[in-house]
């Protein structure tokens, strides 16, 4: 019994993404590591490998949304200046008013 709980320890996150299971075998042929040598693995440095990989998983998907809040506050900040943009249409409006003013001041006085 005590053996089946801790194998269920050992394979807490084995969906792990693509990404961090390259990383894991990468590190652990550069190492030299076969599989039976990671069979021969104690279970203090299993656990301590689970937990490494967790944190830099937490810590790359950290990263990952801090660079995204970063985008989208670049994005809110070039938002507002494109908008404040007056139109000009108010002048030309009292133009063309100031206009037809005068011509009916010419009509009234002929």
């Amino acid at each position: 019994m005590a053996e089946e709980n801790e194998k269920k320890e050992f394979q807490i996150n084995t969906d792990i993404d693509p990404l961090t299971s390259l990383l894991v075998s990468d590190v652990l042929n550069k190492n030299n590591i076969t599989d039976d040598q990671k069979a021969n693995i104690s279970d203090d440095q299993r656990r301590m490998i689970l937990k490494l990989v967790e944190d830099l998983q937490k810590k790359a998907n950290d990263f990952v949304e801090q660079q995204q809040e970063k985008k989208r506050q670049a994005e809110a900040a070039k938002q507002p200046e494109q908008e404040p943009e007056p139109k000009v249409r108010p002048k030309r409006n009292s133009l063309r008013n100031r206009i037809q003013q005068r011509r009916d001041a010419q009509r009234n006085n002929d």
